[in-house]
């Protein structure tokens, strides 16, 4: 489906940000009442493995990750909303689970991913997204809401007490091309 094309709206998807890891789903939804309806998709070169403890696709996934409940939540002057709910730290990858939105009413849809996006440490160290192939910038459309998970190759530092994420690098948080957002998450509160 292309974003960009009008009348094509009602279902839109992020597939493929952790093929390796197993990792399928990222889904919109016209509305948040139709979310809980909606079909979550999935790439056909992923399984349902869970990722701790299993070999998917030749990748061998550790079972040390660690899973972290979050409640954070950042918002764009465009309109951009983007809330994160969990992150896993695992040893080759990290993920979050994440809800963006957008609800501006300047453009059609916006990109998450237009420049650098990222998970930054207190040391400065960056991880970067995997985009997705089918959508490697991320749009979301207006009026739409996407959930699901980012991956971001590599593994955060074992005594890490909070990261970044960095949505479009250097970008103003109104830029109506690729708006910028940066969300504090604070690691240090769960149990290691």
């Amino acid at each position: 489906m292309n974003p960009h094309r009008s009348g094509e709206v009602p279902y839109m998807k992020w597939i493929g940000v952790a093929s390796a890891l197993g990792i399928a789903t990222l889904a919109a939804c016209s509305s948040p009442s139709e979310q809980s309806g909606s079909e979550t998709a999935k790439s056909p070169d992923t399984s349902q493995d869970s990722v701790q403890g299993n070999s998917t696709n030749g990748a061998i996934v550790s079972d040390k990750a660690r899973r972290i409940a979050l409640d954070t939540q950042g918002i764009a002057p465009v309109g951009l909303t983007v809330r994160v709910k969990g992150i896993e730290i695992g040893t080759d990858a990290t993920i979050l689970d994440v809800s963006a939105s957008y609800g501006g009413t300047d453009t059609n849809n916006v990109p998450l991913a237009s420049d650098p996006t990222y998970l930054q440490d207190e040391q400065g160290n960056k991880l970067m997204l995997k985009p997705p192939k089918d959508n490697p910038r991320l749009h979301i459309l207006r009026g739409q809401q996407m959930d699901g998970q980012l991956v971001f190759l590599g593994a955060v530092p074992a005594g890490a007490k909070a990261l970044t994420l960095v949505i479009n690098n250097n970008n103003a948080g109104d830029d109506l091309v690729a708006p910028g957002l940066s969300i504090p998450l604070k690691l240090d509160s769960a149990a290691r």
